[in-house]
C-alpha cells in the first residue's frame, strides 16, 4: 500500500529516563532514524517495557497536561517486561511521536511496533 510504512520505536536508556522523550522511530529493517512528518498517523501495535528498579513507567501520546497515555503503570518486579499487544492499534495524533519515562537509575528500556500511514 502506497504511504504505508512497518516502523518500530524504542528508547534504550542507561541512567535517568524520569524526563519524558520521544521515541526513535526507524523503517522495518533499518538502522536509519526516521522522521515522522506532520501528515503521518502512527499506529502502535505492540509495547514492551523493561526497568532495572521498580518505578512507575509512562508512554504518552502527547506531553501536555492532559496527555494520552498509552502505558501508565508501576512497573513489575525487576526485569519482568510489561508487554502490551493490541488487537485493534493504538493510534497515536497525527504527526505525534510516543514520548517514554521510566526509572530515574540504572537501564529503561521502551520499544513499540506498528505502522505509518499518511493521513
Amino acid at each position: 500500500m502506497a504511504g504505508s510504512y512497518i516502523v518500530h520505536g524504542e528508547r534504550i536508556v542507561d541512567g535517568d529516563a524520569s524526563v519524558l522523550t520521544a521515541l526513535t522511530l526507524y523503517n522495518s529493517g533499518s538502522v536509519v532514524e526516521r522522521t515522522l512528518l506532520a501528515t503521518e498517523v502512527l499506529y502502535i501495535t505492540d509495547v514492551v517495557i523493561i526497568i532495572e528498579t521498580a518505578n512507575d513507567i509512562q508512554l504518552l501520546a502527547d506531553s501536555a497536561a492532559g496527555g494520552r497515555y498509552i502505558v501508565d503503570a508501576k512497573s513489575p518486579a525487576v526485569g519482568n517486561p510489561i508487554t502490551i499487544h493490541f488487537n485493534t492499534p493504538y493510534t497515536c495524533p497525527k504527526g505525534v511521536v510516543p514520548k517514554f519515562k521510566g526509572a530515574s537509575t540504572n537501564r529503561s528500556m521502551c520499544v513499540i511496533q506498528g505502522f505509518i500511514r499518511e493521513a
